[in-house]
């Protein structure tokens, strides 16, 4: 066999082997019903801990407000709440149907929170993180949606944020037609935070108050490359493949669509940067470049010792009140 035809059927050896990978590697990230996407490693240490206390310390440490079989199982969405909430449900703009969680305050109250939930989460989850009754009990309604390819949603990929921006503005949409004189925070955790700062660089309407971003990344291209270095594996070429076959799969591009550092400089609303100084999993230093890409009025608070997504169970007394103070200054 001649020299290029031996270069030939290498070149298309190694395309069938990136074809494969940056496959999986779109099912692992970010396709809804894959097992491994759905039964990640964290829930099962949660199970084996809940079953077998001190396995895994660290994971009864961080995760010990709750029981851990109960998380788990809200995690993989095989648990509902069973407190005082309303389920509605509307659509986005692509026909997909949303789930959200409402919990409705006595009072005729027009204030409202719009709270996001995390990647791999859910608005059940959420509510139990955040306590949602409790935060309607200060005044608020507040609505919890399940975002695309999480919980009750339709949808079978994440979007880490894009797409999601549809899921909050089909919701604002959703509480003017009930309530014309409402005003709104927008609140989001983790990719949820993403979510809001996404939805930030859209033309909101006057009802839209002020923004909080809890722990949100700079562009999703960028944590997965953190996370994947994280592991002590190269970026490249797994992220490159990431990106090119959720692309090809989702038609959203993690480095373009999914980005909040080219969206909040676009935002017209107030805007409350948090992040736990300890966060190793959307690391920390985001939330520097977040913060001075925004020009409009804003705020930042770095949580001590708190890790990802945890600065209001590590700090409660600094979380809560630098929170509840910036959103009351507006609505």
């Amino acid at each position: 066999m001649a020299w290029w035809g031996i270069v030939l059927i290498v070149l298309a050896v190694l395309c069938v082997i990136c074809a494969v990978t940056g496959w999986l590697l779109v099912d692992f990230a970010v396709r809804k019903k894959s097992k491994i996407f759905m039964d990640n490693s964290k829930i099962k240490k949660m199970e084996i801990t809940a079953a077998n206390p001190g396995t895994y310390p660290e994971i009864e440490k961080v995760y010990d407000d709750y029981p851990l079989d109960e998380r788990a199982k809200l995690m993989k969405g095989e648990m509902d709440l069973d407190d005082d909430h309303k389920e509605f449900w509307t659509q986005n703009i692509f026909g997909q149907k949303l789930r959200a969680y409402y919990y409705e305050h006595s009072l005729d109250t027009h204030k409202y929170i719009i709270l996001v939930h995390g990647y791999g989460n859910s608005a059940a989850m959420a509510s139990r993180m955040y306590n949602a009754p409790e935060m309607c009990a200060r005044g608020y309604n507040i609505l919890l949606p399940d975002l695309l390819a999480h919980g009750s949603s339709e949808g079978e990929f994440v979007s880490m944020g894009y797409k999601d921006k549809y899921t909050v503005l089909a919701w604002i949409k959703y509480i003017l037609e009930i309530d014309p004189d409402a005003s709104i925070a927008l609140m989001g955790v983790s990719m949820g935070a993403a979510t809001v700062m996404v939805t930030s660089g859209e033309d909101l309407p006057d009802n839209v108050k002020c923004i909080v971003e809890d722990c949100g990344f700079t562009n999703a291209y960028d944590q997965f490359a953190y996370v994947i270095k994280s592991k002590h594996i190269p970026a490249f070429p797994f992220v490159n493949l990431l990106e090119l076959f959720a692309k090809l799969r989702t038609g959203v591009s993690f480095k373009r669509d999914c980005s909040p550092i080219d969206c909040v400089p676009k935002c017209k609303k107030p805007m409350f940067f948090v992040h736990g100084a300890e966060d190793d999993f959307v690391p920390t230093f985001m939330v520097h470049p977040l913060y001075d890409a925004c020009i409009t009025e804003k705020e930042k608070l770095i949580v001590p010792d708190a890790t990802h997504a945890r600065s209001n169970k590590f700090h409660p007394e600094i979380y809560w009140p630098a929170v509840w103070g910036f959103i009351e200054k507006y609505i």
